[in-house]
């Protein structure tokens, strides 16, 4: 799994000090990992860091995209978690409403309050924030980006000033093409499709910039960036982050939509997330802590396939152990096998049944399955 966009603010977070970290990894082993481990800790007080990325409207004052990214630099991991941008929460100021309505009622600031209460009441450390234009250009200063198109695409807004007409299939595509890609939303998924475009984006984006023969550019690119995004960070929190992660492995690289239903209020399409695993994916994913590293069997028995992603990609980013994971047939209710310190904190968690066993597992059961339909 992967993730970045509006998407591109976090691209360009890790860009950021490109000439100072281009020595980094030369190191390998016990001693690249205390040196990631210091620079982490001088820079932002700890290894773990809550980034909230937004791509905004000025015009409309919502926000298009809404990630909270959960980057764990002890072990070079970042998790992206995608929040729909119509889905109706509590706002500030505006009542119940959709989540993007946050950004017209008190900025950024007001939307990291809004998906904090959403997730539990997560820490958020960091926030990076721009608009479609600033995307736009920055993909532009990088060349462009090779793009798997996922559908043809043929869509006008001249009130918006919204063009956007692709084809289905792999092409380059320049900066205002990307932009309009990612914002495209007029097909049956809707929201859903829109974030899977993000994340993929944010993805094509961190693989361009961590290529060798692209690092020239990344002087113009981060002169660009400091123009065209809003942060929280400083100068040396961002030359930090390229620190760590310039090329990480894919693998450490996951991304998932919290899970979500599209449903009605009155003449409105707004999407319902289901509380129980806002929360969860609150308390599991964005915790300062480090679990138990006993190794962890993780089954999915929900009978909810897309499940897999979400639940793995929350457990791994946190630092679980999970070596494996099957689906099996569905059960109806969850248990933790083990008497591992692992099994106690996954019973405590996911408040499911505990059985004795030699080895630690995790079967999630169809009392945990998550609304999404």
């Amino acid at each position: 799994m992967a993730s970045k966009r509006w998407l591109a603010p976090l691209v360009i977070a890790l860009a950021a000090g490109v000439s100072i970290a281009a020595g980094f990894f030369i190191f390998r082993g016990p001693i690249r990992q205390q040196i990631v481990t210091q620079t982490a800790r001088r820079s932002f007080g700890g290894v773990k860091l809550n980034l909230l990325i937004l791509g905004y409207q000025s015009d409309e004052a919502t926000t298009d995209t809404i990630i909270l990214a959960h980057l764990d630099a002890g072990r070079r991991t970042a998790t992206l978690v995608s929040i729909p941008r119509d889905t109706w929460v509590p706002v500030p100021g505006a009542g119940e409403n959709k989540i993007n309505a946050a950004y017209a009622y008190g900025g950024a600031h007001n939307t990291a309050r809004v998906v904090s209460k959403l997730l539990g009441g997560v820490p958020i450390d960091a926030i990076v924030a721009l608009q479609p234009e600033g995307a736009a250009a920055i993909v532009d200063a990088m060349g462009g980006l090779d793009v798997n198109v996922d559908e043809t695409m043929d869509y006008d807004d001249n009130n918006g000033d919204l063009h956007i007409h692709l084809q289905k299939g792999e092409q380059h595509l320049n900066g205002s093409q990307v932009a309009g890609y990612v914002r495209f939303r007029h097909d049956a998924a809707g929201d859903f499709a829109r974030v899977r475009r993000q994340q993929q984006v944010l993805k094509l984006m961190m693989d361009q910039l961590s290529a060798p023969q692209d690092w020239a550019k990344l002087p113009h690119i981060v002169q660009l960036s400091r123009k065209e995004i809003a942060t929280t960070m400083s100068n040396q929190q961002l030359i930090s982050l390229l620190t760590i992660y310039r090329n990480v492995p894919d693998d450490n690289v996951r991304s998932f939509t919290l899970p979500s239903k599209i449903g009605w209020v009155g003449d409105a399409s707004v999407v319902f997330a289901d509380p129980r695993w806002a929360k969860l994916i609150g308390s599991v994913l964005f915790s300062r802590g480090d679990p138990p590293q006993d190794e962890v069997l993780v089954a999915n028995a929900t009978g909810n396939a897309t499940l897999d992603g979400t639940l793995i990609g929350a457990l791994r980013g946190a630092g679980w152990n999970v070596p494996t994971f099957i689906e099996t047939k569905r059960k109806p209710r969850s248990v933790v096998v083990g008497t591992s310190a692992a099994a106690a904190m996954l019973a405590k968690t996911f408040a499911t049944a505990v059985r004795p066993g030699t080895k630690t597992a995790l079967v999630v059961g169809a009392d945990l399955a998550p609304d999404t339909e």
